[in-house]
């Protein structure tokens, strides 16, 4: 009988529903933590590591190491330099309907103004109905999509169902791209200022690297309309924080909702998720990085990650290929 795989978890994996969902033939390694001081001693006995970052300080303990698979799409907390040359990264996927979801809740939610709406009616402010201009609908108006990558494709066809006229930008653009999204326009990353200016909600669905990083900042924030929204749910650094801020304080656009932040709690104490005051700002709506926290992605990522590695212990080609081993490696 083959030797079955050892698994160093160091994500929500370890917990039973996913420990149920793996069919394939592994012994579980459960990390305590992602720090180093936790994460280095178990990794020498791993073939794979299920986790969104890799230190420089785990390459050395990584000689038995074959497989890095992240719990996500996400790839930004990877160390590339530092994960050697003949370990696989894979990430998966599964996000896209849950996060396209939010997506649509936070351009129907922006558009009726609907947490303030509701806090002004607890206090019997009947103003909304009575004083306020009529909110418009949404179907006819422009929905700006940046990054067409599984996200963004899944937000420009609920932009369709709605009936909204959606752009977008992305790296490759292409008449048989727009074509097969049913997209009004296509632009490359960088014209992305001809979807700012004509959006009246903009969706940033793009992944973070060093090129996309800050890659929407004021410049970019002064494009688009008084009236119109910005939605993240790609990266907190791929909008600089300080412009993001300004704009929504100084109202040069209507609001925001925000699902990616710009720091994130260290263990279970609480902490706030920018530099800034988002808190303060009444046309911003905050979530703790939760659009794809659906039942349904988590049942998607647990059988990708569990048939990669089915097809690892088999020794199939993997999917999701982030990097592959180095020749020779």
């Amino acid at each position: 009988m083959t030797e079955p795989l050892r698994v160093l978890l160091g994500e929500w994996q370890t917990d039973e529903a996913f420990r149920r969902s793996i069919s394939t033939n592994v012994t579980l390694i459960p990390a305590p933590t992602l720090r180093d001081e936790d994460v280095v001693p178990l990794l020498a006995d791993a073939d794979v590591f299920v986790s969104k970052s890799f230190t420089p300080a785990m390459a050395a303990a990584s000689a038995r190491l074959r497989l890095l698979h992240t719990p996500g799409a996400g790839t930004n907390w990877i160390d590339f330099a530092a994960v050697p040359p003949h370990v696989t990264v894979c990430n998966v996927f599964g996000h896209e309907i849950s996060i396209a979801e939010y997506a649509l809740m936070a351009i129907l939610a922006l558009n009726r103004d609907l947490l303030n709406m509701d806090a002004r009616f607890r206090q019997a402010d009947w103003s909304d109905r009575k004083v306020r201009p009529p909110a418009r609908d949404v179907r006819g108006r422009t929905l700006g999509v940046i990054g067409l990558g599984h996200i963004g494709a899944e937000v420009a066809r609920v932009g369709n169902a709605l009936g909204m006229c959606v752009v977008g930008a992305t790296r490759t653009p292409s008449a048989e791209r727009a074509a097969s999204l049913g997209l009004a326009g296509l632009a490359g990353l960088d014209q992305m200022q001809s979807v700012l200016a004509e959006a009246d909600f903009v969706v940033v669905a793009i992944p973070l690297e060093t090129a996309t990083t800050g890659m929407i900042a004021e410049r970019e924030l002064a494009m688009m309309r008084p009236t119109a929204y910005l939605i993240n749910v790609a990266r907190g650094e791929v909008v600089d924080e300080a412009a993001l801020y300004d704009a929504l304080l100084q109202q040069r656009i209507a609001g925001a909702a925000i699902d990616v932040w710009y720091r994130y709690p260290e263990g279970s104490e609480p902490a706030r998720p920018a530099d800034h005051p988002f808190h303060e700002l009444p046309n911003v709506i905050m979530t703790p990085h939760i659009a794809g926290w659906t039942t349904e992605t988590f049942r998607h990522r647990w059988a990708a990650i569990d048939d990669n590695l089915r097809r690892l212990s088999r020794g199939e080609p993997l999917v999701n290929v982030v990097r592959a081993p180095a020749a020779g490696a």
